[in-house]
């Protein structure tokens, strides 16, 4: 299963998920919103909040909540 983070690099919250994801030892892809645009992102989370968790076709938005998921 692949899983691919959405966020942005100055992004505090996106931040805490990928430290979680680091001390868990869990690959995971990583896509910054600014290169795909927020148009493009707007599909993947329609409230535009960062950061998304991608879990095969599953979305996971908010950090709170992709941090109790892990």
């Amino acid at each position: 299963m692949t899983l691919t983070l959405y966020s942005n690099y100055l992004n505090s919250a996106g931040e805490r998920v990928r430290i979680a994801l680091a001390l868990k030892q869990i690959n995971y892809d990583y896509i910054s919103v600014g290169q795909i645009g927020w148009e493009a992102y707007e599909k993947i989370n329609p409230q535009r909040l960062m950061p998304a968790l991608k879990i095969g076709d599953r979305i996971i938005p908010q950090s709170t909540a992709i941090l109790e998921y892990l």
